[in-house]
């Protein structure tokens, strides 16, 4: 199950990267050609899209490789306020 979450977050990743450039390009062209109601929500869309795998990605890649999120109550310093003590 590891391998699988790390080949899709790796994979969502790749997306992201991909719909960025797309995103990137799609910016120049509004610039260059004038933006219409289909450039900027395809722009919209590239961006929108390279967030959601993006991070969707690391998600998976980091529970994939157990340190997510810490299930155990932090008792560290910075967690009490800087106070001493326990």
């Amino acid at each position: 199950m590891d391998a699988l979450a790390r080949l899709v977050g790796t994979l969502l990743l790749a997306v992201s990267g991909a719909a960025a450039l797309c995103g990137v390009g799609l910016v120049g062209w509004l610039l260059l050609s004038g933006p219409t109601a289909v450039r900027v929500v395809a722009a919209m869309v590239a961006f929108g899209l390279a967030l959601g795998a993006g991070l969707t990605g690391v998600v998976l890649r980091k529970w994939a490789a157990g340190t997510l999120l810490p299930s155990d109550v932090d008792i560290s310093v910075g967690f009490r306020g800087g106070q001493g003590g326990l």
